[in-house]
C-alpha cells in the first residue's frame, strides 16, 4: 500500500506526464500559421522560397535569352541594309524591324526604299514597328522584347529626350549626338548597378573563386591517371569538401554571369532597331553602321571605335587573372596550379578572340555601349579587389590583436 507521501509524488508525476503528453499532442497537430510563429520554422520556409525564386528567375532569364537570340534573326525582327544611289550598303530608319517610343512624340514612318532585282523590278522592304510597351508583348509574343528590350529602349530614349528635348536629330545634330552618348553612358551605369544587386556575392567572392579553382586543380591532377568509378567519387568528394570549407557555390558564380547576358543581347537588339539610334550620329560616326563595313568603304574614322573597344574589352576580361597573379605569384603555385592558371588565361584569350570577330558584325552604337560597359567592369573589378584586400587586412589585424591579448593574459596568469 502507498502512504500519503508516496501517493502525492505519484499523482504529481502523473500530472506532469499528462501535461507533457498533452503538449506533445498539440505540437503534432499545430496548424501552418501556428508553426510559422516559430522563428526557426519560418526561417527554413524563407530559405526554401528564396531558393525557388532564384531557380525560377534563373530559368526565366535563360529561356528569355535563348528566345531572343533566335527571334532577333527571324525575318519579322531582322535588320536589313539598303543600297543607296551611290551603290553603298547603308542602314536606314523606316524599314525592317523598328522600335519607337510614341510617348515622346515619335511617329512610325516607313521609308520607301525598294529592293531592285536583276530585271529592274521593285519590291517594297518590309516594315514591322513596335510603338508601345504593350505592343512589345502583343506583337512579338516574347519575354525578351517585353521584359528586356523595350524597357531598356524606353530608358535610353527617356535620357536622350531629357538632354536634347527631342528625339529628332535634325533640330540640332551636335546636341543630339552628345545626348545619345551620355544617355548610353547613364544606361550602362543604371543596368550595371541593377545587375550588381544579383551578382554582388559572386563579385565579392571573385578572389575566392579563383583560389578554389587552383585548389581543385591539385585534386584533379591527383586523380588524373585513375579513371575508375571509385577514384571519380573520391575526387568529387574532395572537391565538394573544398567547396564546403571555403563556402563556395559553383551555381552562384555561374548565375552571376548569366544574369548579365540578357542585357548584353538586349543592347545589341536595341541599337540595331531603335529609331532614335538608327538616325543618330556622333560626329562622322553613324551608330547604326558597322565599323568594319565602313572601313572597307574608306570611312577610316571607324578605326577609332575598334582601337578603343578591343583593348578595353580584352583588359576587362583578363584583369581578374592579372590581379590574382599579383596577389599570388606563380612562384608560390604547384605545377598543377600553374597549368590551371595558364588554362584560365587561354580560355579568356579565346573569349577575347570571339569579341574581335563579333566587333566586325555589330553596329557602331553597340561597340560604343560596350566601351562604356568594359570601362565600368574594369572599375568594378578594381573596386572589389581593393575592397577584399582591405577586408583581408582588417581581418588579419583583428586576428593579430586577439593573439596579442591571449599572449598578455597568459603572461599575467604565469606571473600570478
Amino acid at each position: 500500500m502507498y502512504n500519503n507521501e508516496q501517493f502525492m509524488l505519484f499523482a504529481k508525476d502523473a500530472r506532469v506526464l499528462s501535461y507533457l503528453s498533452k503538449n506533445q499532442t498539440l505540437n503534432t497537430k499545430r496548424t501552418f500559421s501556428e508553426k510559422m510563429k516559430d522563428p526557426d520554422y519560418r526561417k527554413r520556409w524563407i530559405k526554401l522560397i528564396w531558393r525557388w525564386v532564384k531557380i525560377l528567375t534563373f530559368l526565366f532569364i535563360i529561356v528569355s535569352m535563348l528566345w531572343g537570340c533566335v527571334q532577333m534573326y527571324q525575318s519579322p525582327y531582322a535588320i536589313q541594309d539598303v543600297t543607296d544611289l551611290t551603290g553603298r550598303k547603308v542602314f536606314s530608319a523606316g524599314i525592317s524591324f523598328e522600335i519607337v517610343t510614341s510617348i515622346f512624340g515619335e511617329h512610325t514612318s516607313q521609308n520607301w526604299w525598294n529592293i531592285i532585282t536583276g530585271n529592274m523590278d521593285g519590291q517594297q522592304y518590309a516594315y514591322n514597328v513596335i510603338g508601345s510597351w504593350g505592343e512589345a508583348f502583343s506583337k512579338t509574343k516574347s519575354p525578351f522584347y517585353g521584359f528586356f528590350v523595350y524597357p531598356i529602349a524606353l530608358l535610353l530614349n527617356s535620357l536622350i529626350y531629357m538632354m536634347s528635348s527631342s528625339l529628332n536629330p535634325e533640330l540640332n545634330e551636335t546636341r543630339y549626338g552628345i545626348a545619345v552618348i551620355f544617355a548610353m553612358l547613364f544606361t550602362v551605369i543604371i543596368i550595371k548597378s541593377f545587375t550588381l544587386i544579383f551578382t554582388w556575392k559572386s563579385q565579392v567572392n571573385q578572389d575566392l573563386q579563383q583560389r578554389v579553382q587552383l585548389k581543385t586543380a591539385d585534386i584533379t591532377a591527383k586523380y588524373k591517371g585513375d579513371k575508375s568509378p571509385e577514384a571519380k567519387q573520391k575526387q568529387q568528394r574532395e572537391i565538394n569538401a573544398i567547396y564546403k570549407k571555403e563556402g563556395f557555390s559553383p551555381f552562384s558564380a555561374m548565375a552571376g554571369a548569366v544574369v548579365t547576358m540578357p542585357f548584353l543581347f538586349a543592347t545589341y537588339a536595341i541599337v540595331r532597331s531603335t529609331r532614335s539610334l538608327k538616325v543618330a550620329s556622333v560626329g562622322l560616326i553613324s551608330l547604326i553602321d558597322k565599323p568594319w563595313s565602313q572601313i572597307k568603304q574608306g570611312e577610316y574614322i571607324y578605326i577609332l571605335i575598334i582601337a578603343i573597344y578591343l583593348p578595353l574589352q580584352i583588359f576587362s576580361m583578363l584583369l581578374p587573372l592579372i590581379l590574382q597573379s599579383i596577389k599570388q605569384p606563380s612562384s608560390t603555385l604547384t605545377v598543377a596550379q600553374k597549368k590551371s592558371r595558364k588554362k584560365q588565361y587561354l580560355i579568356q584569350g579565346v573569349f577575347a578572340l570571339t569579341f574581335i570577330i563579333i566587333i566586325i558584325s555589330v553596329a557602331s552604337g553597340v561597340a560604343i555601349y560596350w566601351i562604356f560597359s568594359s570601362t565600368f567592369q574594369i572599375c568594378q573589378t578594381l573596386g572589389f579587389f581593393f575592397y577584399n584586400k582591405k577586408k583581408a587586412n582588417n581581418s588579419s589585424q583583428e586576428i593579430n590583436r586577439r593573439r596579442k591579448q591571449q599572449k598578455n593574459r597568459k603572461i599575467k596568469t604565469n606571473n600570478i
